[in-house]
């Protein structure tokens, strides 16, 4: 079965249409006796007009279908920008180059929407306190917000690209779902809720990493867990040893001071009881620090000058400078020095030779300042409780030093971490602050 092309199939139609009134004619004038010349005229232009009416039929139809098909081809290559023109006669084509330029600008109006939601996704990835890494099916990083370029320390276009057996943090792909663990990123070292969430594209797996920092909010719920259980302690204790307080008070002065031994007796039980009374509502009231810390009143100081100043306050003991740099930070002065008392001070009293000396260094990397102090002593023996309110190493320690230091260099948004010496016995304390 012959199969012929639309043009072609239209062209033959009026051919065949054309034909027998221009053969019915010509028979008719030969009938007639017509001049052969004039019937061989009259049959050139019936031929004539039949071939070009037959072109221009099939020029006509060729300029409409590619019409349709370059309009069709441009929204198969996302191009939205093209219309078709209607024909000035009423042609049936004219339904279909409407749909077509109908279909055109709703997929555009589509793809404008499209942007701008992603537009929009894009924003909040890179606004949350999330960091998102997103891996393609050959295992490669494809995307990364902006809060992950700041964890890895690395920009983004470093980054994409990068295989996953080549990334530093390939072993958290591994871990259980909902995971929280204590790792050490280039930028940070904190506890972190691990997520790995897989979708596909194209038929193709993917693979979605979002860390999300828990330090803070643990931490928070720490502070908040103690400052409850210390306003409690704190109320309880004082509403007892304040009457104690008085009552031994009130029955010391009754006591007659006549070196009688039974009554000497008597007064310096009362003594001990006053005595033990006091300092004991003392060591309550120290704990509320920790409930009613400031927010800090932040001024730009030169750190340099203020951490020289404080270690005048511990010339009988040996303090180095290993290296520093002259920087203005935005801090609260009174807070940050009480921290930075408290911490020489932990270190003067951890090393019981006075040959032991305490060493500084500071300096600015990528917008932080970082504090370091190493001192010589013994180290800590229990790191997991260093921040526990109640728990000191010292003899009369209060075990609220540490926990308020941390406080204060948070409240900053900064970082604060206590450890032992790798080199050497002794702590090295780290701290980190914002200088923007």
């Amino acid at each position: 079965m012959f199969r012929h092309s639309l043009e072609s199939l239209q062209q033959r139609l009026l051919i065949i249409a054309s034909l027998p009134s221009s053969l019915a004619l010509i028979v008719l004038m030969i009938w007639n006796d017509y001049s052969g010349y004039l019937i061989a005229l009259v049959a050139l232009i019936c031929l004539t007009l039949i071939g070009y009416c037959s072109l221009m039929t099939r020029q006509v139809l060729n300029f409409q279908l590619t019409t349709l098909t370059n309009l069709i081809e441009a929204i198969t290559h996302n191009d939205f920008s093209l219309r078709g023109k209607r024909q000035k006669t009423d042609s049936e084509l004219n339904g279909l180059i409407d749909m077509i330029n109908g279909l055109a600008s709703s997929m555009q109006k589509q793809r404008l929407h499209v942007k701008q939601q992603q537009y929009l996704v894009r924003k909040v990835l890179n606004n949350i306190d999330v960091a998102i890494v997103a891996l393609n099916s050959d295992q490669e990083i494809a995307f990364v917000n902006e809060t992950a370029v700041s964890l890895l320390g690395q920009p983004a276009k470093a980054l994409k690209g990068l295989a996953l057996n080549d990334l530093s943090f390939r072993s958290l792909f591994e871990l259980p779902a909902n995971s929280v663990v204590e790792y050490q990123f280039p930028k940070h070292r904190g506890r972190y809720k691990i997520i790995l969430e897989k979708y596909f594209e194209d038929g193709k797996k993917q693979q979605l990493l979002f860390i999300t920092d828990v330090s803070q909010l643990l931490r928070e719920e720490e502070y908040r867990a103690w400052r409850n259980l210390l306003r409690v302690m704190s109320h309880e204790i004082n509403n007892t040893l304040t009457p104690i307080a008085s009552l031994s008070q009130m029955l010391l002065s009754a006591v007659p001071d006549d070196g009688k031994e039974e009554n000497q007796d008597l007064r310096d039980g009362l003594d001990i009881i006053n005595e033990r009374a006091l300092n004991l509502k003392s060591f309550v009231d120290s704990y509320r620090k920790l409930t009613s810390l400031p927010l800090p009143q932040k001024t730009p100081h030169n750190i340099d000058s203020l951490i020289r100043k404080i270690l005048t306050l511990f010339e009988h003991r040996k303090t180095h400078i290993v290296s520093s740099e002259d920087v203005m930070v935005n801090i609260d002065a009174v807070q940050i020095e009480q921290m930075l008392i408290n911490i020489l001070k932990n270190a003067d009293e951890a090393m019981s030779s006075p040959e032991g000396a305490i060493y500084l260094s500071w300096r600015v990397t990528d917008h932080e300042f970082c504090l370091k102090i190493l001192d010589e002593g013994c180290g800590i023996g229990n790191t997991e409780n260093i921040f526990v309110p109640f728990y000191s190493v010292k003899k009369n320690g209060s075990g609220i030093g540490l926990m308020l230091s941390r406080q204060i260099v948070e409240s900053h948004g900064g970082y604060f971490s206590l450890t032992n010496r790798e080199d050497r016995p002794g702590c090295k304390v780290t701290i980190k602050f914002p200088t923007e």
